[in-house]
């Protein structure tokens, strides 16, 4: 018999999150430190700054797409599939992470211990950033209830993103008075994956009784096995063929895809913006924090407004809103305090797209269970990864090639830049961004046809199964 779903616990509404407060905490130490660290603290050779960056960054795009998959084919542990992940992996993080920020000396040899630093821990901690994931479809009912636990967790890292700048910077700095500066990144590091393996705990704890053990999912699946035997259904379908199964999923991870791309975009021209255009050093700053504000708001009232309308439209209204405010943002280029109001509309249904692409995949996951009669939740989980790592790639190019049709020079200074640099980084911060957005919109949109009834459905099915079984 499977696990019954039970009600969310006050602990789940509330508190699931605090693992990925944790985890931003810790990742945005390699994103604002880490090439600070390789070149000033480090001093490694340019060459071997790229060098370093570069592998890192290549071996964790190449294998963004495989944890899942190894989470869904792998024994389940003691504690369950997901659950046993949360409790154990995330305490190896900090040990490596470390590494990462740890040079012995700037050659070659440093090079590589650093570089392993790099790959270990992320391979570690994606296991549980996927498993942390995949619990909310373990443990949740319904899709109010995956909608629930989506926004909760979107809420907690926006005041992760929110808290950083004053948290995150005034650890770096006490530990490297205290330690000296070579060490105080490696104990920053060690102290923020601490911070993460405790929120994942809590996560592990809190879902104590909403997953199957090990041994209940293994007698499970023998029985399941056994019952198959017996009808005469012998064929085995594997996960990639489930997840053929499904083209849903290629419409959420396009349209994901299409979101990150903006995502990256906006960021990385904001800085741009706010000395060629406002001409104001402050600009970023109060854009970032007026924008997370309101994605912390955004985050609390995305629920509501899903169980409403439903997940996809929720999904389907945040891009064009978004695509809206940009290209209000567009049009106003030249008046700064108009444009962050703008991103700052933006920023709240930015947390919609943020909030409402959990329970989209979870979606997916279960309608391929449904069509094939395999459980591929951590596989189709992980794939979130995808689109990020696709961005990421795809984010220096683009910014290369908006900068250099436009004539950009940063010999140039900033008061003589030409109305058609200015307009060009005004295009990659909002223009752009729009563009992606719509397109966005339509793969969603033509790509995806799963309703939240449809899902109920299938969830009914898939539990009928398993208790014949």
């Amino acid at each position: 018999m499977s696990k019954e779903k039970k009600e969310l616990n006050w602990g789940q509404k509330y508190f699931f999150g605090i693992g990925d407060l944790g985890f931003n905490f810790m990742s945005n130490i390699e994103t604002y430190y880490f090439s600070y660290f390789l070149t000033n603290v480090a001093a490694f050779p340019l060459a071997l700054v790229t060098m370093i960056t570069t592998i890192g960054s290549m071996v964790d795009a190449a294998l963004s797409w495989v944890y899942g998959i190894i989470l869904n084919k792998m024994k389940p542990l003691k504690w369950g599939r997901y659950r046993s992940i949360l409790a154990v992996l995330p305490w190896m993080v900090p040990f490596l992470y470390l590494f990462q920020f740890k040079a012995f000396g700037n050659g070659m040899f440093a090079a590589i211990i650093i570089i392993i630093g790099t790959i270990s821990s992320h391979i570690i901690w994606n296991f549980p950033y996927v498993a942390n994931m995949s619990i909310i479809n373990v443990a949740a009912a319904d899709a109010e209830q995956r909608n629930a636990l989506s926004s909760v967790r979107g809420l907690w890292t926006y005041i992760a993103r929110c808290t950083y700048s004053y948290i995150g910077p005034g650890v770096v700095t006490f530990l490297a008075a205290k330690l000296g500066e070579s060490n105080g990144y490696a104990a920053a590091a060690f102290v923020f994956g601490c911070v993460m393996a405790a929120g994942y705990f809590a996560h592990f704890v809190m879902f104590k009784g909403y997953e199957e053990t090990g041994a209940e999912e293994v007698a499970r699946m023998e029985r399941e096995a056994a019952s198959a035997k017996k009808a005469g259904n012998t064929k085995k379908v594997g996960l990639l063929s489930a997840i053929a199964s499904n083209p849903q999923l290629l419409g959420v991870l396009g349209s994901y895809l299409l979101y990150m791309m903006n995502s990256f975009c906006y960021s990385a021209f904001a800085v741009y913006y706010g000395s060629y255009i406002a001409q104001d050093a402050g600009f970023v700053s109060r854009y970032l924090l007026f924008a997370n504000i309101t994605a912390v708001v955004g985050s609390i009232v995305s629920k509501r407004v899903a169980n409403k309308l439903s997940t996809k439209t929720t999904y389907q209204m945040a891009f064009l809103i978004l695509a809206v405010m940009y290209g209000v943002a567009f049009v106003f280029r030249w008046n700064p305090t108009i444009v962050i109001v703008a991103t700052s509309v933006a920023g709240f249904f930015t947390a919609f797209v943020t909030v409402m692409i959990v329970p989209m995949l979870a979606n997916c996951a279960i309608y391929s269970e449904y069509k094939t009669g395999v459980n591929c939740t951590g596989t189709v989980m992980g794939f979130i990864n995808i689109p990020i790592k696709v961005a990421i790639v795809t984010r220096g190019l683009l910014i290369s090639a908006v900068l250099g049709i436009t004539g950009f020079s940063a010999s140039i200074a900033v008061e003589e830049a030409s109305m058609s640099v200015k307009n060009g980084i005004a295009a990659g911060f909002t223009l752009i961004p729009a563009v992606f957005l719509i397109i966005g919109l339509l793969i969603v949109t033509f790509g995806y046809h799963l309703t939240d009834d449809k899902i109920a459905e299938c969830s009914a099915e898939i539990a009928k199964r398993k208790q014949q079984a």
